[in-house]
């Protein structure tokens, strides 16, 4: 496992030619998570894709294996959760399972796996924030105390960066995350998400300057760069 220092991840935010970076342990004291590696090219993915639409469950568990640790990164670096995490890859890989009849463009499946995860994790990400809202109906909480969460670790740079990460808009998070984590390139984004390279380019710039702001306030960027 890779680990950066914490000058070279405010660097990252700072700058277009920085390596990925490896996100920090998190409030569930889960474990930083690598850069996800690359499918080795010599895989045939479409044989195994082809087999696993003939009902092969050996080619499909292949397929799995292959893609299992990307899906579980995504998932976590979106809830921040390691049993939610592995709960959604699941929930994931049924889904590809169930629709993996219906994919005839073996070049495209990586990004549909990428999609099927954002869409997956994005929507329990608002079930999730409808069950909270309507628990703070009836347990009203000071709005004050929330920001007191961040405060209270300024200390940890590591969880700060990764509660940072966490307070980004949805879009922005995931083309960072997708960007910077995953590795991603702006091409493969614009398929996963389905936008224009250059609004992958534009997203990922404002979401670096956000956390900017973010990390400024806390005064974590002083001396980056000298």
């Amino acid at each position: 496992m890779v680990y950066l220092n914490n000058s070279l991840v405010l660097r990252m935010i700072m700058f277009d030619n920085i390596s990925r970076m490896t996100p920090a342990r998190t409030a569930t004291g889960g474990q930083p998570l690598e850069t996800t590696e690359k499918i080795p090219q010599s895989t045939d993915l479409s044989g195994l894709i082809r087999n696993s639409q003939s009902g092969n469950l050996e080619a499909f568990e292949q397929l799995y294996s292959l893609y299992k640790k990307k899906v579980y990164g995504l998932a976590f670096n979106l809830t921040s959760n390691h049993q939610t995490a592995e709960d959604l890859v699941q929930d994931i890989f049924v889904k590809i399972f169930s629709s993996l009849k219906d994919m005839d463009q073996p070049e495209l499946f990586p990004a549909w796996v990428y999609r099927i995860s954002l869409n997956t994790c994005y929507s329990y990400l608002r079930r999730q924030k409808i069950l909270e809202k309507k628990y703070e109906v009836l347990t009203p909480i000071d709005e004050g105390q929330r920001d007191q969460t961040f405060d209270s670790r300024q200390n940890d740079l590591s969880q700060a960066i990764n509660e940072a990460i966490s307070l980004l808009p949805e879009k922005l998070r995931t083309i960072f995350i997708l960007h910077e984590v995953d590795g991603l390139t702006h091409d493969e984004i614009a398929t996963v998400v389905g936008c224009q390279v250059g609004t992958s380019k534009s997203q990922l710039f404002k979401a670096r300057m956000k956390l900017r702001k973010i990390l400024g306030k806390k005064r974590l960027l002083e001396g980056v760069g000298q």
